[in-house]
């Protein structure tokens, strides 16, 4: 049970405070930034990055932060736990993003799901 708890406080971890402004802002929406434009030349916007660009930094940094969280502390999450872990919540996150997920609750509730499942086969 101690493990499941320590899922639960890395995902936590990874979500939230490591998660930067800009993944918040952007992993929803394209990043972009208007350029004023010199010589009555009408404005540009320059395109830093797409959503699912974000979304997929977003991810790296949660999944980077869970794996290293838990191999500091002896447990050796498998190679499809992560890919799991990090492919579901891509799919959540952008279902959340979209509207379709509208309460946070229920976001969260979905990712400890998958993490519980994770846990049960000895994956994470």
């Amino acid at each position: 049970m101690n493990h499941f708890l320590f899922l639960v406080g890395t995902h936590f971890i990874g979500d939230f405070p490591f998660q930067s402004e800009w993944m918040v802002n952007f992993k929803g929406k394209d990043c972009a930034f208007p350029v004023k434009a010199k010589d009555g030349a009408p404005d540009t916007v320059i395109k830093v990055a797409k959503w699912y660009e974000v979304l997929f930094y977003h991810v790296s940094v949660y999944v980077f932060t869970n794996v290293v969280f838990s191999r500091l502390v002896g447990y050796n999450p498998t190679p499809q736990g992560i890919a799991i872990d990090a492919g579901t919540h891509f799919v959540i996150d952008t279902l959340k993003c979209r509207g379709h997920i509208k309460r946070i609750w229920l976001d969260q509730l979905c990712h400890i799901t998958v993490r519980a499942s994770l846990w049960h086969l000895g994956w994470l």
